[in-house]
């Protein structure tokens, strides 16, 4: 058996140590420098999700307490300052990770105005991804927010509610982003006591 000197441990322990940290530094460095964009573009995305939601006439959104740190609720103003409508974004697990929906209500009748899926970028494409279509989405629109939403393959499970379509084939993406909506509906008559 061949003797070990001290050389033929300190070189590959110093060269691992010295990969180690130089990946290390690498990463934070990109994680720092990445981060600001990411963020502004979540931003982003939400501002474009609460204007898809938003009745005509929107002129500014006011961010109020919702009671769930899981949740952003946004005020939708007129020109004038009155709330017309709310913009409430929930989330949900899907398939591949967490659905994010921009559910928008109006303060006029409590209806549901619509519904955006704007983050299920983890979700299995053309799949789970397809329930930002408007062929899903587009069916929680014009029912009040007293409706309870289920997916149609369970309604026989949950009577007295408004059944939706769920995208062939994901039907785990369909219920989370039902599940999302739900909790919106359940977070806007908390703060708005919610026209029935």
């Amino acid at each position: 058996m061949p003797k070990l000197n001290a050389k033929d441990i300190l070189v590959p322990t110093i060269a691992l140590v010295l990969i180690c940290g130089i990946s290390t530094a690498l990463l934070a460095t990109t994680n720092e420098i990445t981060k600001e964009p990411i963020a502004q573009a979540e931003a982003q995305s939400q501002q474009d999700s609460m204007m898809a939601v938003s009745p005509e006439g929107t002129a500014s959104y006011n961010e109020i307490d919702s009671g769930d740190d899981s949740v952003k609720c946004f005020e939708a103003l007129d020109e004038s300052g009155n709330v017309i409508a709310y913009a409430i974004s929930t989330g949900a697990k899907g398939y591949g990770g967490t659905i994010k929906v921009m559910t928008g209500i109006s303060t006029e009748d409590g209806s549901v105005i619509a519904v955006n899926v704007y983050d299920n970028s983890d979700e299995t494409p053309g799949l789970g991804a397809k329930t930002s279509e408007d062929k899903f989405s587009g069916q929680f629109g014009g029912n009040p927010s007293a409706a309870n939403f289920t997916v149609s393959k369970d309604a026989d499970k949950n009577p007295g509610c408004t059944s939706v379509d769920a995208v062939t084939g994901a039907t785990i993406s369909s219920r989370a982003v039902v599940k999302a909506v739900n909790q919106a509906l359940d977070v806007y008559k908390n703060v708005s006591g919610g026209v029935e």
